[in-house]
């Protein structure tokens, strides 16, 4: 007899104390946070996220200009081992061996088609281009957002933090708030893993369905 059986639980109350434990602890959060910091931290990450796409838009394409020759080496490189050529039917093989990482490769050959096509470029200048041009969104989006993110926060937690601890009914009435919205996201969270439970489990497992029969 395992300990579930000897405490006469089932999984199915099992699952429902940790989907109850998931909302309390977010309860428990916002109250500690209070809901201007909650808010704040949704601020914070739309923020960012606002500024890496404006980042990424206004600059990937000068810094594809610096990365494009770091790439082209590589792809030189795998080339060279391989002793192929550079053309257009040579490049699934040279991207294969190159040490880029793959979500770097991915639709290269695709997009390339269209470049050699145009006549202006050879097979791996045109994928040193578009690697370029990926790499160095991905890495300005990044960046942007890391950096507005930590500045708003920063901003939040040494400015209005300390103003609202200061006068106690507004302390209190943010805690409160808090930890109405840490419950909403806890619920939230809880019905979303419910869902892709109930979803998943009876396709992987026939004794989960039993689980979340109920």
């Amino acid at each position: 007899m395992n300990l579930v059986e000897s405490l006469g639980l089932n999984p199915g109350i099992i699952a429902d104390i940790v989907l109850a434990a998931i909302i309390i602890w977010e309860l428990l959060s916002g109250f500690r946070k209070g809901a201007v910091r909650m808010i704040g931290g949704l601020l914070d990450l739309g923020g960012g996220i606002y500024a890496g796409y404006l980042l990424r838009k206004a600059h990937s394409a000068d810094a594809a200009r610096w990365l494009a020759p770091v790439i082209r080496k590589e792809l030189d490189a795998a080339m060279n081992k391989l002793g192929l050529t550079d053309i257009l039917e040579n490049l699934d093989s040279i991207l294969d061996i190159s040490r880029l990482p793959d979500f770097l490769k991915q639709d290269v050959l695709e997009k390339v088609k269209v470049r050699v096509g145009l006549g202006t470029e050879t097979a791996l200048s045109g994928a040193s281009g578009v690697i370029a041009q990926r790499l160095a969104g991905l890495l300005l989006f990044l960046l942007g957002m890391v950096i507005v993110t930590l500045t708003l926060r920063i901003i939040f937690k040494a400015v209005i933090d300390p103003v609202i601890s200061a006068v106690p009914l507004l302390d209190e009435s943010n805690r409160f708030l808090g930890a109405v919205l840490g419950a909403a996201f806890g619920i939230l969270v809880a019905g979303l893993i419910l869902a892709l439970c109930y979803r998943l489990l009876p396709a992987l497992s026939q004794s989960a369905e039993s689980v979340f029969s109920d």
